[in-house]
């Protein structure tokens, strides 16, 4: 099966712009640089996270990734538009038995002049593989190899025939084997990419400014300079917006929607979202291995509640374990119904004939209304009998190796973008894929291995229906909602706004 891929890319689908503002709290440099009042070569964001390493596979959020691709690029990413992937370093591919393999873009190089070739790629996935530091190795657990018979092309074999191979390479970005080793082999500090802007400075947790990568590949954006702070208040964000001080913001607030679209200088953009919103149970922490109270948890929510009440109706909720743009979406299965009699009941069986009391972990920046949904959540855990304590902490330690990636957190709430409902699948519930539920089914595991073996599309999205009954069965998640991605932006500002919740400056002008 051979792929040939057209330079349509995610920046073509998505043209967008923006101006830019003055910043306080990062270095003078920077300040002296790109703190200039308002102008058309400049443009600001604010969002909810930031970049907390400079270690580009540290980390597996999906905002995080949408900073990481001003500056490093994959072999492969999801066009929205056609909802396929193309080729971004990656120029084509083939796909039989179990070998993939990828004809490379020729006279590409890294911003320090030195080329891209297939040697980069190589390293690269050796780093997400086998990094100490890095939390993508389970999306490559079923590579058994992967070698370059010459500098453009890279075979890589799987265990098995994977029909998912080019899921699992979405926003995996690709390092100078060259720039890692001048830096004593170390990522912690990485800066040098193939991607359409350089790093000047960047603060943990603060501020990155970047500049325009002049010889880029492919056509150079139209913004010379980029601002990306983390602001985690959502209030904080609006003002900011308000105030020309930024230009695009992320996650902005329902109730902020009306005065940003009425004021004279921004606008509202709002599409359909990816992401799902779920509760997580992780099987590992009593009382979550006993399927009953998982069920009776599930039977403890009314998502429609917290749409209508929290979020003015801006997206739906779940019937499932996946939203209805995802493939794999079964249109038979239906959510567990709010009766907080029947989860009376359940936990009665399972051992609480008085009910139970639990800890919900959340990172409330992290999440549009995270704070105010768990409120809504833990009112409705009491009804069943469920005393929820709400336990925010800061996104670094909640979904690190200390919290949910750790297997540490028995019960929190998460949002996961993803495309193909194997992404998600093979992530939560694949038996010892991550800790993040420590789920396990043998007839779940088989659905999952069957699925990623098969390339005819309708076979494969019945399978993937198969183990979406059992996940709502055995309940190790409580599915929530989809949102629509909502952005302030500056009227100035071309953009359309991207519904995987990323923010590239690369996809704008200005008018």
């Amino acid at each position: 099966m051979a792929v040939s891929n057209p330079r349509l890319t995610r920046r073509q689908f998505l043209k967008t712009s923006a101006a830019a503002a003055t910043l306080a709290g990062w270095n003078l440099a920077a300040t002296n640089r790109f703190a200039a009042a308002a102008s058309r070569e400049r443009v600001v964001v604010f969002q909810g996270v930031g970049l907390d390493s400079l270690h580009p596979y540290a980390y597996s959020g999906g905002g995080i990734s949408g900073i990481w691709q001003h500056v490093i690029e994959p072999l492969v990413e999801m066009d929205f538009s056609r909802k396929e992937y193309i080729g971004v370093l990656a120029e084509s591919w083939e796909f039989q038995g179990n070998k993939w393999t990828f004809h490379l873009r020729k006279k590409v190089r890294f911003h320090d002049g030195s080329p891209f070739t297939a040697k980069d790629v190589l390293f690269s996935l050796d780093r997400m593989i086998n990094d100490r530091k890095s939390m993508q190795a389970s999306n490559f657990a079923e590579v058994s190899s992967f070698e370059a018979p010459d500098d453009y092309t890279v075979i890589v074999t799987t265990k098995q025939p994977s029909a998912v191979l080019l899921e699992r390479l979405n926003n995996r970005f690709i390092v100078s084997q060259t720039a890692v080793e001048k830096n004593g082999n170390l990522l912690d500090s990485y800066k040098t990419g193939t991607g359409p802007y350089k790093i000047v400075s960047w603060q943990r947790d603060g501020a990155l400014a970047l500049t325009r990568n002049d010889d880029y590949w492919r056509a150079k954006p139209e913004i010379k300079e980029v601002v990306i702070k983390t602001v985690k208040e959502e209030s904080a964000r609006v003002a900011g917006l308000l105030a020309g001080q930024a230009d695009v913001i992320s996650n902005l607030p329902i109730e902020e929607i009306p005065r940003v679209a009425k004021h004279p200088r921004t606008r509202v953009e709002k599409v359909p979202g990816y992401r799902m919103y779920f509760l997580t149970m992780n099987v590992a922490h009593k009382p979550f291995d006993n399927k009953l109270v998982r069920q009776a948890m599930n039977y403890s929510i009314d998502a429609s509640v917290i749409l209508k009440h929290i979020f003015e109706g801006n997206g739906d909720a779940l019937n499932g374990p996946l939203s209805a743009n995802m493939i794999g979406f079964d249109p038979a299965i239906k959510r567990y119904p709010f009766d907080p009699k029947k989860a009376r009941e359940l936990l009665a069986k399972a051992g609480f004939p008085n009910g139970l009391e639990v800890k919900l972990h959340l990172s409330p920046d992290r999440h549009l209304k995270g704070k105010e949904v768990c409120q809504v959540i833990a009112a409705q855990l009491g009804e069943s009998g469920i005393k929820a304590e709400l336990v925010p902490q800061e996104y670094p330690i909640y979904w690190g190796r200390d919290g949910v990636n750790g297997g540490k957190l028995a019960f929190y709430y998460a949002g996961r973008s993803a495309y193909d409902a194997d992404t998600f699948y093979d992530q939560y519930f694949h038996t010892g894929v991550t800790k993040r539920t420590n789920y396990s089914n043998p007839e779940f595991d088989k659905l999952v291995q069957e699925e990623q073996r098969t390339g005819d599309a309708k076979k494969r999205v019945a399978v993937l229906q198969q183990a979406g009954r059992i996940i709502m069965e055995d309940a190790p998640i409580v599915p929530l909602y989809t949102l629509a991605e909502i952005y302030g932006v500056a009227r100035n500002i071309v953009w359309k706004g991207n519904p995987n919740n990323e923010i590239v400056a690369a996809d704008m002008k200005i008018r």
